[in-house]
């Protein structure tokens, strides 16, 4: 079969680049909207009991919505151990009006940062407030393990590389 035998007219060409196109922004715009959209099924927990059972003596793996690693454990006496970029922080937690609250003189000047605590599945949220009444994600957990296995100091000096 020859080559002109097989020709599409200039109209179908036209009609088939445009119908693929839609056919893209279609698709595109599904996976950015998907991508974009807030978890549906977000838990609050500000109940002081619940939030103490979650934090108390484990050990929190997680992200920054920006995706920078940390890792924190929760001492029952309100300490913390903080690691991120391979130093370790010492710090302490505590709840107060349903958020979880945290001190590290290394950060925010020495000045509390308080929380909201979501449950998001096997995942826990931490919102902050921006200061409107607006929460935003600031970190999630991609792991929550009993006691310190990471043997995190909670004493010494700031930033210890580990």
């Amino acid at each position: 079969m020859n080559m002109k035998s097989f020709r599409v007219p200039k109209f179908r060409w036209r009609w088939l680049i445009g119908l693929a196109l839609v056919a893209i922004v279609i698709l595109v715009g599904n996976l950015q909207a998907a991508d974009l959209e807030h978890p549906k099924q977000r838990e609050r927990i500000a109940d002081r009991a619940k939030i103490q059972e979650l934090l108390t003596d484990h050990t929190l793996y997680g992200r920054y919505a920006g995706g920078q690693p940390w890792t924190e454990y929760h001492s029952p006496d309100g300490r913390t151990a903080y690691r991120e970029n391979n130093c370790v922080y010492q710090g302490h937690w505590w709840i107060a009006s349903g958020l979880v609250c945290f001190r590290y003189d290394a950060f925010n000047e020495g000045k509390p940062a308080c929380f909201r605590l979501y449950r998001n599945g096997d995942r826990l949220d931490f919102d902050y407030d921006r200061g409107v009444g607006i929460w935003t994600l600031n970190a999630f957990t991609v792991d929550r393990r009993p006691g310190n296995p990471e043997k995190l100091p909670l004493q010494g000096q700031s930033c210890v590389g580990v």
